[in-house]
């Protein structure tokens, strides 16, 4: 198991409002390889963030506010795994998002991504602006 040091932020408690014009949510790689300690890459605070992604994504759906998912995407023998360690390996458990935010297919877009970043070499800047979005949550 590789152990990942996640920095510390401030968690704003603000009221969030989700217009469905022009919105987005992207749920960012939510999958039980780094939410359970049984997965290959597991973040201890990964748990933690289950509820409050849950009620943000109830709130996106009740108001039909686009979703999507980005999920880390390897295959075998992938060179990140020299970093990383191997993990999220296509048609493995730990691939899999959560059961507890699990994507209503098709309605809402998972963005597999084979790098660190959910941009570089995926869909994902055609999708948001393909669709006109301009908030991000």
């Amino acid at each position: 198991m590789v152990t990942v040091e996640v920095p510390k932020f401030e968690i704003r408690k603000e009221t969030l409002h989700l217009p469905k014009e022009k919105s987005a949510l992207i749920i960012v790689d939510m999958q039980n390889d780094f939410v359970y300690p049984k997965g290959k890459l597991f973040v201890p605070t990964a748990p933690g963030t289950v509820e409050p992604i849950k009620r943000l994504l109830e709130k996106a759906r009740a108001k039909n506010v686009l979703v999507i998912y980005t999920q880390d995407t390897h295959y075998l023998d992938d060179p990140e795994f020299k970093i990383w360690g191997e993990h999220a390996v296509v048609g493995t458990w730990g691939h899999q998002i959560i059961d507890e935010l699990k994507p209503q297919i098709p309605k809402e877009i998972i963005v597999q991504k084979t790098r660190y970043d959910g941009f570089f070499g995926t869909p994902l800047d055609n999708i948001l602006r393909s669709r006109g979005v301009e908030r991000v949550y």
